[in-house]
C-alpha cells in the first residue's frame, strides 16, 4: 500500500505591531541611561562647618556664573561636627578638581569691599569653584569660610614684605599705586627665627609692569599725622585703607624705574612714606656735631638745610656710638648724628662721589661753613639743623673723633628765642590785670552815667523844640536868598543902579584927568589954546 504524504500549508504567525511601542521607549530609556552615566563628571565630597543654604537636588556648584555640578546629597562627618555635601560635577569638569582649587558657599557678605551676594537673596545660595593650576587631581575639598582674596589663574607678580615693626596688615587689604588699587595683600605672617612681619602681596596684571627693582613700599594704614619742624602733614589714603589699612609702593626720587622684578622678590616695608624716601638716598656722608646747648625739640628725621634747602637729616639724637655720648657730656657737649645727603639736590650731584663732597664739605670749614641749631616751628618747639657761613666764628673742631668727621658749629639762636620768650612772659606777669579790670569798671561806669545824662536831655521840652526851631530859621535863610535871585524886583533895581553909577564915573573921568595934571585948574581958567596956523607955499 502506497502512502503519500500530504503536505499542509498554513499561515506563520508575527509579531504584533503594539510591541514595537515599549521596545523603542526600553532603548530610550537604555540609552539615556547610558549617555547619563557616560556623561557625568565626577563625585566630590565637600566638607564644611555648616550646610546653611545647601539642598540636595538643588543647589548648583558654579564657576564664574557657569553651572558645573549640582549637590546629590547633604549629611553630617562620622563625628557629626561639620557637614559633608556630595555633589556631582558635569562632563568635562575633570581638570578644574585639583590639590589647589578651592570652594566656598556665595550667600551675603559685608565686607572690606563692600556688600556681596546679594543676588542670593531670591536664587539661593549656592558654591563656588576656583579652579586651581595644580598637578595632582583631588575629590575630597574642605570648604573656604570666606572667599579667597585672590582667585586661581590670575595673571600677576607675587612679592614678599619684610618689617620689623607690626604694620597690621590682613588678607584682602589693599596695594595702592598713587591712589589706585592694584593689587591684594594675600597673607600675614610672623617669622619667629627673624622676629620680623612677613606678608606676601599679589599684583594684578598689567599693573605687575609697575613692581621695578627702584620702587618702595609703605605702609598707608589710615590717617598719618606728623608734626614737626616744617609744619603738620596730613596723609590720607583711599577710604578703603582708611577703613581697613593698606600698602603703597612707587619710585621714590628722581631714580629711573629699572627691570621688572619676578615672583617672590623680597622687598622691605617702611612705616611711612618718608622712611621710604630716606632710604632711597644710597649716596651719603655722616658728621658728627658737638652742641654746646640743648637739643629738646631735635629729633631723629628733622631736617638739615643750607639757606633753606634741604640737603641731608638728622640721624640720631643723641649719637650714642662709640662711647661717644659720655665723654662728651662730660665737656658739656651733647653729640647729634647727620647724614649729608647730595642726591637731594638732583641728579647731576649724585655723579659726585663721597669722598669728594668730604674733601668740599672740609675746605667750605676753612672758609666759615658752620652748623647751628633753629627753631622750625614754634607752636611744637620743633627744632632743624642749619647750615650756613659765619666766617668771623673761630675753627675749633676740625679733627675726625671716633666713628665720622666732625662738622664745626656755633651756637644758635634758639636758646636766645626762648630766652626771649621767657622774658616776654615774665613782663605779662608783672601786669596788674586786678587794676587792670578795676579801671575798666571805672571806665564803663563813666559811659553809664553820660548816656544817663544825654537820656534826661533828649526828654527836655526845649532839646525836642530844637529842631523846629531850626527847621523855621532855615525856610527864612531859604526865603530871604530867594529875593536875590536873577528875577527879584530888588535884583533888577541893583543892576539898573549900578548902571547909572558907571555913567557917571565915566563923565568925570575927564575932569580927573585935568585936576591930575593941572591942580590950579580948579581955582583959575585954563588959558584956551592959540588958533592954527596955515603954512605958506614955497
Amino acid at each position: 500500500m502506497k502512502s503519500t504524504e500530504q503536505a499542509r500549508r498554513g499561515k506563520a504567525r508575527r509579531i504584533s505591531s503594539i510591541w514595537l511601542v515599549p521596545a523603542v521607549a526600553l532603548a530610550i530609556g537604555v540609552w539615556m541611561a547610558y549617555d547619563t552615566v557616560a556623561s557625568r563628571g565626577p563625585l566630590v565630597t565637600l566638607e564644611m562647618n555648616t550646610a546653611e543654604g545647601i539642598e540636595a537636588g538643588k543647589t548648583l556648584i558654579k564657576v564664574k556664573e557657569v553651572a558645573v555640578g549640582r549637590v546629590e546629597s547633604v549629611g553630617l562627618s562620622d563625628d557629626f561636627s561639620r557637614a559633608k555635601v556630595s555633589a556631582r560635577m558635569f562632563d568635562g569638569t575633570e581638570a578644574m578638581l585639583n590639590e589647589e582649587s578651592n570652594f566656598w558657599v556665595v550667600k551675603p557678605r559685608i565686607g572690606r569691599d563692600g556688600i556681596s551676594g546679594l543676588n542670593t537673596l531670591l536664587s539661593g545660595a549656592y558654591i563656588e569653584l576656583s579652579p586651581g593650576n595644580g598637578d595632582q587631581e583631588q575629590r575630597y575639598f574642605t570648604t573656604l569660610s570666606q572667599p579667597p582674596v585672590l582667585r586661581a589663574r590670575e595673571k600677576g607678580v607675587s612679592i614678599v614684605l619684610q618689617s620689623l615693626e607690626s604694620n597690621s596688615l590682613n588678607p584682602g587689604d589693599p596695594v595702592l599705586y598713587r591712589g589706585y588699587t592694584v593689587g591684594r595683600v594675600e597673607s600675614a605672617d610672623f617669622a619667629i627665627e627673624a622676629q620680623q612681619s612677613v606678608y606676601k602681596l599679589f599684583i594684578e596684571d598689567p599693573f605687575a609692569e609697575l613692581v621695578t627693582e627702584q620702587v618702595r613700599f609703605w605702609s598707608s594704614s589710615g590717617v598719618q599725622l606728623e608734626l614737626g619742624s616744617e609744619g603738620f602733614r596730613f596723609d590720607i589714603g583711599s577710604l578703603e585703607s582708611l577703613i581697613a589699612g593698606g600698602v603703597s609702593f612707587d619710585i621714590v626720587g628722581n631714580q629711573p624705574p629699572g627691570q621688572r622684578v619676578s615672583d617672590g622678590t623680597e622687598f622691605q616695608l617702611f612705616r611711612s612714606q618718608g622712611a621710604a624716601r630716606q632710604e632711597g638716598f644710597t649716596q651719603y656722608a655722616n658728621f658728627l656735631l658737638y652742641l654746646d646747648e640743648s637739643v629738646r625739640g631735635l629729633s631723629s628725621g628733622a631736617p638739615v638745610e643750607f639757606r633753606g634747602i634741604r640737603v641731608g637729616t638728622v640721624i640720631e639724637v643723641p649719637y650714642t656710638g662709640e662711647h661717644q655720648l659720655g665723654s662728651s657730656l662730660m665737656n658739656m657737649k651733647v653729640p647729634v648724628l647727620i647724614r649729608f645727603e647730595p642726591e637731594r639736590l638732583g641728579p647731576q650731584f649724585s655723579a659726585v662721589t663721597i669722598q669728594d663732597w668730604q674733601q668740599q664739605l672740609h675746605s667750605l670749614f676753612e672758609e666759615g661753613l658752620r652748623a647751628s641749631l633753629r627753631s622750625g616751628n614754634l607752636l611744637t618747639g620743633a627744632l632743624y639743623v642749619d647750615l650756613n657761613f659765619h666766617p668771623n666764628e673761630p675753627l675749633l673742631i676740625a679733627e675726625s673723633a671716633g666713628d665720622f668727621p666732625v662738622f664745626p658749629t656755633v651756637r644758635g639762636g634758639s636758646g636766645q628765642l626762648d630766652q626771649k620768650v621767657g622774658e616776654l612772659l615774665d613782663n605779662v606777669n608783672t601786669i596788674d590785670f586786678g587794676q587792670f579790670a578795676a579801671t575798666s569798671e571805672d571806665t564803663l561806669r563813666a559811659i553809664q552815667q553820660f548816656a544817663t545824662q544825654l537820656e534826661s536831655l533828649a526828654a527836655d521840652p526845649d532839646m525836642q523844640a530844637l529842631p523846629a526851631t531850626l527847621r523855621q530859621t532855615l525856610d527864612e535863610l531859604d526865603r530871604m536868598m530867594a529875593g536875590y535871585s536873577t528875577d527879584a524886583p530888588a535884583y533888577n533895581d541893583l543892576s539898573r543902579a549900578i548902571e547909572r553909577l558907571d555913567h557917571i564915573l565915566s563923565n568925570l573921568e575927564p575932569f580927573a584927568e585935568s585936576v591930575r595934571d593941572k591942580p590950579s585948574s580948579l581955582f583959575f581958567n585954563s588959558p584956551l589954546p592959540a588958533d592954527p596956523e596955515p603954512r605958506s607955499e614955497q
